[in-house]
């Protein structure tokens, strides 16, 4: 989405007359660490329970659905069109059109970025947007072999020809292929992309370590504090479904600095400084929003958690710095709405990797960055009590087609709580892209 306004830019600040894109409610169930107790559960299971909570809670009309929109990342073949079987696995009206689309971990800000178009277009009036992850449940592939070998026994017309394949086999075409972890372009893991950003903009570890420690004590005070309650949905789990999920449950309040230093680096054993403790780790998980146009909220008089103002997409070269895409569409979203890093009260910033956000972060203050990569003046520091207020996904958790929904409401809750307006949500993804969204509260 190239501009939410057709107005010129000095206008937008203090717009209040243009048509808005209003957040309804967002909901997710809790971050779990994958392979755990969600590992019975399915992209479409989970779906099914924040679709249908959420659509509950926010008390709409499930007739006035227009369309049904959804983020995965690593494809489901059980489900070809997930977005759609919510639709009609959950009893909702089979009137509701569905697709499904993957743009790594910007997934879900991907489809709340479309269904608000859709909406701003006239298209739409509400729309169910988000995204789901469960590495737990990931297909696993054969060779090509296998693949090849399989088809022509399905099309062999006779036993004879059935035989004549089958002594052909070559028992090694059958041993599983582990899921791809590097990025195709670069032949490069993501934690190996994030240790070049590291060692390109001189992060040390200590400083890695102290992100995901403050990143784990937020969010243990978030959730003690109750402030995760209204977002999260509680799931049962298990084979019998006699496990009750109500948390998170990779968060750690009893971390120390000390800890997490004894950690060995993961990606780059020699010399590197990422752990499993300054990464974000493998997670399952839901999350879902309802947007509508804020003249329908107002017929309805639907209560809401704030507006959509808009979106914008970046793409840098993976050879380069691939996770670098927050510092490039922060900068940008906010000069094009005419707006300061000072006119925003709550930054949510995807942790990867406690190294690629402090990437991002000394880029934007950095003055050489700006202005060749930019063509900005000096961005400058973000206060850190703005950024991440109660964790990010190095505690919480990151089912990659999850997270952008989650960081929406999120946000908004977070904004409202603090009597602020702005919030500004940024995630990076493979294969060198970021999103940003900029949010204001209600």
């Amino acid at each position: 989405m190239d501009n939410y306004d057709s107005q010129n830019s000095s206008t937008k600040k203090n717009s209040s007359n243009r048509e808005k894109v209003a957040v309804i409610g967002a909901v997710r169930t809790p971050f779990v660490k994958s392979f755990g107790v969600f590992e019975n559960e399915t992209a479409l299971s989970l779906s099914l329970r924040v679709a249908t909570e959420l659509i509950a809670r926010t008390g709409v009309q499930a007739s006035e659905i227009d369309e049904c929109i959804w983020g995965v990342v690593i494809p489901q073949t059980k489900n070809a069109n997930l977005a759609r079987e919510i639709v009609l696995f959950s009893g909702l009206p089979t009137t509701i059109a569905g697709f499904t689309l993957n743009k790594a971990c910007n997934s879900s800000l991907q489809t709340a970025e479309i269904a608000a178009d859709r909406i701003l277009l006239g298209k739409n009036n509400l729309v169910l947007a988000g995204g789901v992850e469960v590495l737990s449940d990931v297909p696993i592939p054969f060779s090509d072999e296998a693949r090849r070998f399989l088809t022509k026994m399905s099309r062999a017309r006779s036993f004879k020809e059935r035989l004549s394949l089958i002594g052909s086999v070559n028992p090694k075409w059958f041993l599983p292929k582990p899921p791809a972890l590097a990025e195709p372009f670069t032949g490069l893991t993501m934690g190996e992309h994030a240790e070049i950003m590291t060692v390109k903009n001189n992060v040390s570890r200590s400083r890695q370590d102290e992100l995901a420690y403050k990143s784990h004590i937020n969010a243990a005070k978030a959730s003690e504090s109750g402030y995760f309650s209204d977002e999260i949905i509680p799931v049962w789990a298990g084979k019998d479904k006699n496990n009750f999920i109500d948390k998170d449950n990779m968060v750690r309040p009893d971390t120390t600095m000390e800890s997490m230093a004894k950690l060995k680096p993961v990606f780059d054993k020699r010399n590197g400084t990422i752990t499993a403790a300054n990464s974000s780790p493998l997670t399952d998980g839901a999350a879902a929003t309802l947007l509508a146009s804020e003249s329908y909220v107002k017929e309805k008089n639907i209560p809401i958690l704030g507006y959509i103002l808009d979106f914008i997409t970046v793409g840098v070269d993976p050879n380069d710095q691939l996770l670098i895409g927050p510092a490039y569409a922060i900068p940008k979203i906010l000069k094009r709405n005419n707006l300061t890093k000072d006119d925003i009260d709550v930054f949510e910033i995807h942790e990867a990797f406690a190294g690629q956000v402090l990437s991002c972060l000394d880029c934007m203050n950095n003055e050489k960055f700006c202005k060749e990569k930019l063509g900005m003046p000096l961005f400058g520091s973000i206060p850190p009590e703005k950024i991440n207020i109660q964790g990010g996904a190095i505690a919480i958790g990151h089912p990659f087609g999850a997270t952008g929904a989650r960081l929406i409401g999120n946000a908004l809750r977070i904004t409202k709580r603090k009597k602020g307006r702005y919030a500004l949500v940024a995630v990076c993804a493979a294969g060198g892209m970021g999103m940003a969204a900029l949010l204001e509260a209600k």
